[in-house]
């Protein structure tokens, strides 16, 4: 097991406070606190389907399952499949039925293990089963671990956008286990390095040369720098997290790149055949750099520095690279306006300014973004 590393969040107002746990192995020896907080506790466990079947010795589920029933009074599962288009009405209520036919309680614990999927959508069935109760997160992505697992955020899809139904409800505990990425392919692998890139374009100029420097390594998944860089992903969610849980400022700043991203998605029914999240943030934080330029907030270095990082780790830098793919900007500009951060009609984006900085844009002339995206779209 390697060096566990911990984090600590908690609301500058001491309503939440919970510790993010970070090392390499650590399911095979989960610790004392993990185990309070399930013990005599009836646990529902919603895993990923990917990791079926559960009862091989070598599958990390099957020591999870180990852990939990020597301290719990029962324990359920719940395979779920990971996939953007399992985050609906349906699927939510199928899942709290059965729970529910379980004699689910306000004592009992959820437990999520899984991607970002996984995670949203039992985070917000523990938010509204029974009016809340405790869940812990167990991300086994490299996207889910540094960012979607973190914060609270809970939430399904619909037919109109992107996470527009849901709750912020904070687990108990985020517990990551880095070895848990050698399990991912390789396109979700590369897909979760958009998600820790965009923390360093926010705030973190140093991190940003870090992860530029460093980039064949991190894609080799070395020690120390995969545990380094979930590490810092996660202290920059938590540190804005901590000043603004339900985003009502800087915390918007987290989404540079998924006013964009989150449209294609949409468009595109989240069939992530065509598109994954990851590569979605990816082409809309670039697309968010070029409009930046044209805005005169960043320069065409920067542009071209953020192109590159996001080619070397195997990510798309624009929508025109994905041949497979056809939009009418149109349509793409209509369906920005289902993003969570529009106020009072006016579209709000989240514009670098250089590498390390980022600022909240509500002001874009409507001609601006609309040939904008004609010219990114290339119609």
């Amino acid at each position: 097991m390697s060096v566990l590393k911990k984090i600590v969040i908690k609301d500058l107002r001491g309503s939440f406070k919970y510790h993010i746990f970070i090392g390499r192995n650590i399911l095979y020896k989960l610790n004392d606190d993990f185990k309070k907080q399930i013990k005599n506790k009836n646990v529902f466990l919603l895993y990923d389907d990917f990791f079926n079947p559960i009862n091989k010795v070598d599958n990390p589920i099957f020591e999870l399952n180990k852990n939990i029933f020597e301290v719990a009074s029962s324990l359920k599962l719940f395979p779920v499949k990971s996939r953007d288009t399992n985050k609906n009405f349906k699927k939510l209520q199928n899942l709290i039925e059965k729970m529910l036919s379980y004699k689910i309680d306000r004592d009992s614990v959820i437990i999520t293990f899984g991607g970002g999927v996984i995670g949203d959508i039992g985070g917000f069935a523990a938010a509204i089963l029974l009016r809340g109760i405790k869940y812990i997160q167990i991300p086994t992505t490299l996207l889910a671990q540094v960012d979607s697992s973190v914060g609270g955020k809970t939430g399904i899809n619909t037919k109109k956008g992107k996470n527009l139904v849901g709750a912020f409800h904070q687990p108990t505990k985020v517990i990551i286990d880095a070895s848990l990425i050698n399990t991912l392919p390789k396109r979700e692998l590369h897909a979760g390095f958009a998600e820790v890139i965009k923390y360093s374009l926010i705030c973190d100029k140093n991190f940003f040369k870090y992860l530029d420097i460093n980039y064949k390594k991190i894609l080799m998944l070395k020690k120390p720098f995969l545990e380094d860089l979930i590490y810092k992903s996660c202290f920059i969610k938590a540190k804005i997290v901590s000043q603004d849980e339900k985003e009502k400022g800087v915390r918007a700043l987290l989404n540079l790149g998924h006013t964009f991203g989150h449209a294609f998605e949409s468009l595109l029914n989240y069939k992530s055949s065509h598109l994954i999240h990851g590569e979605a943030v990816s082409i809309g934080i670039c697309m968010a750099y070029r409009l930046s330029q044209k805005l005169g907030l960043c320069n065409n270095e920067d542009v071209k520095k953020v192109e590159n990082i996001i080619t070397k780790y195997k990510l798309p830098n624009s929508i025109k690279t994905l041949d497979n793919l056809q939009f009418n900007y149109k349509n793409v500009f209509k369906t920005l306006y289902a993003d969570k951060k529009v106020k009072n009609g006016k579209l709000t984006f989240v514009l670098p300014k250089g590498i390390g900085n980022a600022v909240l844009k509500n002001n874009i002339k409507e001609k601006i973004i609309l040939d904008f995206l004609k010219e990114e779209i290339n119609e």
